[in-house]
């Protein structure tokens, strides 16, 4: 009896161990490059939106966006779209978000002016991406070692997605063409926090002509 109990003993540490040893692993990144496109909604880019970025910014954001997601898809590599579906539940944040981007109202869709193209999409009700498990768990199916962010709100979305996504360990670079935020100042003041926390800052055409070797390969 005391052997048996002894062995029950020893199997249960086994398995603790080895739960712990699992939750412990790190995840493991590829090496392909994801361009990420964060909240391109009619309620931030539209000027009749609720929360309306900055309209003298929107028509750069624009054609920055969509040349990337050409040169994106002539590679094959992916594309990402995360939009915010907020609940009308959580008054305290609608009020102060002017309740834009409301799940299932039309302000919540892609604005119609982003090349779509059947990318993949997820919907969040944090500004972070990673909010949503199922984004990293598609970044991790796809071999995702290199995230290419742009979006709207920058000192929001931008900022919080690429710090939570360089402390996961994957590599992330800003397209500083294609961000839009309520006004220059905020812009300009995100992306130099970026540049302080060790995020790369780079052109659309910057970001494509890294790409031109490989297309077509």
């Amino acid at each position: 009896m005391r052997v048996k109990r002894f062995a029950w003993v020893v199997a249960c540490i086994l398995v603790l161990s080895t739960t712990a040893c699992v939750k412990q692993r790190p995840v493991l990144h590829g090496a392909r490059t994801v361009l990420v496109l964060l909240n391109y909604q009619v309620d931030y880019l539209s000027a009749s939106g609720r929360m309306p970025v900055a309209q003298d910014q929107v028509d750069g954001l624009i054609r920055a966006t969509n040349k990337m997601v050409q040169a994106m898809r002539q590679r094959s590599n992916p594309v990402i779209y995360t939009m915010n579906e907020f609940s009308p539940f959580q008054p305290i944040i609608d009020i102060s978000q002017k309740f834009s981007a409301m799940r299932f109202e039309p302000g919540s869709a892609l604005d119609p002016r982003i090349n779509y193209l059947g990318g993949v999409y997820f919907s969040n009700n944090d500004w972070d991406a990673f909010s949503n498990p199922q984004f990293e768990r598609h970044l991790q199916l796809i071999g995702a070692g290199r995230l290419v962010l742009a979006g709207t709100y920058p000192e929001r979305s931008v900022l919080d997605t690429a710090l939570e996504a360089k402390r996961r360990g994957y590599s992330v670079i800003v397209i500083s063409d294609a961000v839009a935020s309520s006004d220059a100042s905020r812009r300009d003041a995100a992306l130099q926090s970026l540049k302080e926390a060790g995020v790369e800052v780079e052109s659309s055409d910057q970001f494509i002509a890294s790409l031109r070797p490989q297309i077509g390969g």
